[in-house]
């Protein structure tokens, strides 16, 4: 792998990589200072909860709100982590390639003394190791912050949550990885991929209200990462490996794509 190609890569993204994860990390640890005052307050709470409209409390799955488990559902992995992570992956997929042509520097690229395919899989190493770093940061910060607000909640699930979210953002990298090695466009890509993440939330989120996703849910990646509740209950091997299976096969599609595509220098 050429290391020189992944250095690069982190350094044409690191500014966006270090606002995401500064701010994932500032705001669940504003999350993790305001919860002690909803568990002394939970009396009041339950009761402000039960005022909501019945789909305005299922949209946001808040069941047990006050307790740390139900609270850091609701206010970071129902919709806010796994959507930043599904920003990350699908702005580095898109660009991976897509970007390079846009820029007119896919020659230089390509004149390196490596395959196409070679360089795409450097591309694709980098973007999971950059949705690796932001799952390490949260879950450090979830860890540390969770012991000094007395929140239990074993590692391992904090662990498996901040997975399911990275995963899921691999999997949507997959969807620019793939749609910037055929089109050559960015915009386009990016677009999509976003799109198509957008659709997937609001098909998990709307399912409790309208019976007609819940035969979405099945074949929904979002419902893959969080419908098990990971920090709950760890992550279910079968979701695991459909994130990683229908990434592979997007990845494997957009290895195939940039070889056969004509690109524009």
């Amino acid at each position: 792998m050429p290391v020189r190609l992944l250095t690069k890569t982190w350094r044409d993204h690191w500014r966006g990589l270090l606002a995401w994860t500064a701010g994932l990390v500032a705001i669940a640890a504003v999350e993790l200072y305001v919860y002690p005052g909803i568990r002394d307050s939970s009396a009041s709470i339950g009761q402000l909860m039960e005022s909501y409209p019945e789909a305005f409390r299922e949209f946001f799955r808040m069941e047990d709100y006050t307790s740390g488990v139900g609270f850091l559902n609701v206010e970071l992995f129902s919709m806010m982590v796994p959507l930043v992570f599904i920003a990350v992956g699908a702005t580095w997929g898109a660009a991976a390639t897509a970007q390079e042509e846009e820029r007119g520097t896919a020659d230089f690229l390509l004149a390196l003394p490596v395959g196409r395919g070679q360089v795409l899989i450097t591309k694709m190493a980098a973007t999971i190791l950059a949705l690796t770093g932001i799952a390490l940061a949260l879950m450090l910060t979830l860890a540390v912050g969770t012991d000094l607000v007395d929140i239990d909640i074993p590692l391992g699930h904090i662990a498996a949550a901040c997975l399911a979210s990275s995963l899921l953002g691999g999997l949507y990298a997959g969807i620019g990885f793939l749609l910037g090695a055929l089109t050559g466009r960015r915009g386009v890509a990016l677009g999509v991929a976003i799109a198509l993440g957008l659709a997937a939330f609001l098909a998990y989120s709307l399912a409790p209200m309208v019976d007609a996703f819940d035969a979405v849910n099945p074949v929904n990646p979002f419902a893959w990462s969080v419908g098990s509740n990971p920090l709950a209950g760890g992550l279910a091997a079968s979701d695991v490996l459909r994130l990683v299976g229908v990434s592979a096969v997007l990845y494997a599609g957009a290895l195939l794509a940039f070889a056969r595509h004509d690109v524009r220098t």
